[in-house]
């Protein structure tokens, strides 16, 4: 038998694909198992055709509901493990071929997250299926199968209310910042946000730094409130003072939370220099009040349109503006915002466009704005302070 360690997620994913295109047969058991709405690349890898046993944990409600549906359309090849001694916990896939087997055993789930952005590490077998060890991996399996149950419409109905409810709790450990994986990474509730954003208050970055929420200079509520005083005295951003106009970049006295602009040389210059010029678009945006989405982009192509400025630099300077709409991208934050839109990197009007759109049809964005004064002022700010959880120090 030949063994290989996976230690990285884009070779989990190949090494799944290249045991489903190889393989006549595919047995799995694993204690979770996901499709991000069909949208994640290792169900894509996955010929359903060729399943033949899959056996799925349900505990603590993380299996996704569609995922279950989909295993369990037109074949009795799904078994539910809903009440086992301790928690059902393996994850373990294995392919056939004639007298030759392959498997992957590890720390992976059946998710979207475990393929592309969490740490993993798996082994993949490859020998005879006479070998021992593939014969109690089958034999494994095809235990828990017989103990499994089927799926049924009602048992998946009730299921599907409770991992909505599992969801959108969205529990954080303090000192971490949200891990995301997809757009669903951001389903929680108002309340679930909330606490997200305090527990990020404090959280160690590189070189001894740290996420400051609440609280003076340097924090992301400070920077927010600078901003404010901003808009609220000039109405026009060339009339804005350079010092002003500087803090609104990230630069200067400004701590450099919701991004910071000094490296954007050309950018810096037009701030510098003809801020009227920003001003022409930054200007039609109201500090209150709805905006529509053809405004969003009609001023955003304004502001990338001049030299230098890329969408990171007029995100900046809307979520500088209007943080209860708008996130900023930055260095820090491109890397998982770029896993809200499906892995790309957030470079474009169209791409930041989208962004936000999806930023704003989840629960805790579309949320009544509380009564608590705290509370409401995160609410007001809900849209930028949402860097404060996915910021790592670069």
């Amino acid at each position: 038998m030949k063994a290989k360690v996976i230690a990285d997620a884009d070779s989990l994913f190949l090494e799944l694909q290249k045991l489903f295109q190889w393989a006549d047969r595919v047995d799995m058991a694993f204690a979770w198992a996901g499709s991000d709405q069909e949208r994640a690349r290792h169900w894509k890898a996955m010929d359903l055709a060729k399943v033949g046993r899959a056996v799925i944990g349900t505990a603590f409600a993380q299996t996704e509901p569609r995922a279950l549906e989909l295993l369990s359309a037109g074949s009795d090849r799904l078994r539910l493990v809903i009440n086992s001694e301790g928690t059902f916990h393996p994850k373990v896939i294995v392919g056939r071929k004639g007298e030759f087997a392959r498997a992957i055993v590890g720390s992976a789930n059946f998710t979207g997250a475990a393929y592309t952005s969490n740490t993993e590490i798996s082994v993949l077998l490859a020998g005879s299926v006479r070998d021992g060890n593939f014969r109690e991996i089958a034999e494994f399996i095809e235990e828990h199968w017989s103990l499994g149950v089927p799926l049924t419409p009602e048992w998946l109905s009730e299921y599907a209310k409770a991992w909505e409810a599992a969801k959108r709790r969205k529990i954080v450990v303090p000192g971490a910042k949200l891990e995301i994986s997809s757009i669903s990474s951001l389903d929680m509730s108002w309340e679930a946000y909330f606490a997200l954003i305090n527990s990020q208050h404090n959280r160690p970055l590189a070189a001894g730094n740290k996420v400051r929420v609440f609280g003076d200079h340097p924090s992301y509520f400070n920077e927010l409130d600078e901003a404010d005083r901003i808009f609220a005295s000039h109405e026009r951003f060339a009339d804005i003072p350079k010092r002003d106009r500087h803090i609104l970049m990230g630069m200067g006295e400004s701590s450099g939370f919701i991004g910071n602009m000094s490296a954007a040389g050309f950018a810096k210059q037009i701030v510098n220099d003809h801020p009227e010029k920003i001003g022409i678009a930054l200007d039609k945006v109201p500090v209150a009040g709805e905006i529509s989405s053809n405004l969003v982009e009609d001023v955003l192509n304004q502001l990338t349109a001049l030299k230098g400025v890329s969408v990171g630099v007029a995100s900046r300077l809307l979520a500088a503006k209007r943080p209860d709409l708008f996130v900023s991208v930055n260095n820090g934050s491109k890397p998982q915002l770029a896993r809200l839109i499906g892995g790309k990197r957030v470079d474009t009007v169209k791409q930041y466009a989208g962004l936000l759109q999806k930023i704003w049809a989840t629960d805790w964005y579309r949320s009544g704005k509380p009564q608590d004064g705290i509370e409401a002022s995160v609410w007001e700010r809900r849209a930028a302070l949402l860097d404060a959880a996915l910021y790592e120090q670069v």
